[in-house]
């Protein structure tokens, strides 16, 4: 069942308080994340005080990846908060152990995670996989214009227009043989809609759509490339540099940065030094199912936009 409105702002509270984002100012975000995915339901629980304040939460989102064999259901896991000075006492395990198997007990056969450096081993420890670091590109545009882009930033109006339904109606097509996160015409509509992020734009071609969003690096305006998503069905590599070129044009910014890896876009740069990087990500399995071997599972496209970031 859905969480109440009471539950989403405790939550949103506690996590403001202890995650300040503009996203957790008020329940919506946390409504939408939670109640309105079109892959389902939600997996969450909160911890409260004896005086009723909520001092932990952590929630699993639902998510459907594919392989060679078809489709399957997979959660995300995301928010693990503990107020401060409650650390340390098990709220995370405690609430994963219950959540993970709720899941499971749904048909879900994996959690998808990412984590800081401070937190892997601890994570490690309680069976998770560690899958590898996200590598972290710093990309510069091409001289000139590449590959015809076209640029559109995301609005509410524009994710329900027409035009929408045609950028994004063909992204989910390209072969897999490892696992990759579906983006659906609905998933790209649902999560580019989450109140409180972006503005987001996406670029378009012939055989290409890119989602970027604008973000400040020490008073320098960078683009972040969250997504490369191949049109069609073409079991050919693409080239993303003409995509992540069009995004620096559109944000009017000298340089971009691209996290994460794809099967079927090439992505060529500079490695980031950690130094720059707001915190190292390392991306995290857990299997919840027999269906599911923990050992061998492997991603053929993780990028920014699969989590929840930006």
């Amino acid at each position: 069942m859905p969480a109440s409105s009471d539950d989403h702002s405790r939550n949103a509270e506690l996590l403001m308080a202890e995650l300040p984002d503009p996203r957790f100012v008020d329940r919506s975000f946390l409504q939408v994340l939670y109640d309105e995915n079109p892959f389902g339901r939600s997996y969450q629980e909160g911890i409260d005080d004896e005086d009723g304040l909520r001092i932990a939460h952590y929630a699993l989102i639902s998510q459907e990846y594919r392989n060679a064999a078809g489709p399957a259901p997979f959660v995300f896991s995301l928010n693990a908060v503990t107020r401060s000075g409650g650390q340390r006492r098990g709220y995370f395990s405690s609430i994963g152990s219950r959540i993970w198997a709720e899941a499971g007990r749904h048909g879900v056969v994996g959690v998808i995670g990412v984590c800081n450096d401070k937190s892997l081993t601890p994570v490690v420890r309680l069976g998770w996989r560690h899958i590898c670091r996200m590598p972290v590109l710093v990309v510069p545009p091409a001289p000139m214009a590449l590959g015809g882009f076209e640029s559109r930033l995301v609005t509410p109006d524009w994710l329900a227009s027409t035009e929408a339904e045609v950028w994004l109606g063909d992204l989910d097509e390209a072969p897999a043989e490892h696992w990759t996160n579906r983006w659906t015409l609905e998933h790209l509509r649902w999560r580019l809609g989450w109140p409180g992020c972006g503005p987001y734009a996406v670029h378009r071609s012939d055989d290409l759509v890119a989602v970027s969003v604008k973000v400040p690096v020490k008073g320098v305006p960078v683009t972040a490339v969250l997504k490369l998503l191949p049109r069609g069905a073409s079991p050919e590599v693409r080239s993303g540099w003409g995509a992540i070129s069009a995004a620096c044009r559109f944000h009017r910014s000298p340089v971009a940065v691209y996290a994460g890896f794809n099967r079927w876009v090439s992505v060529r740069g500079w490695p980031a030094p950690d130094r720059v990087k707001p915190a190292p990500l390392n991306l995290m399995i857990y299997s919840v199912s027999d269906a599911l071997h923990q050992d061998t599972f492997a991603f053929d496209t993780y990028e920014l936009l699969d989590m929840d970031g930006f």
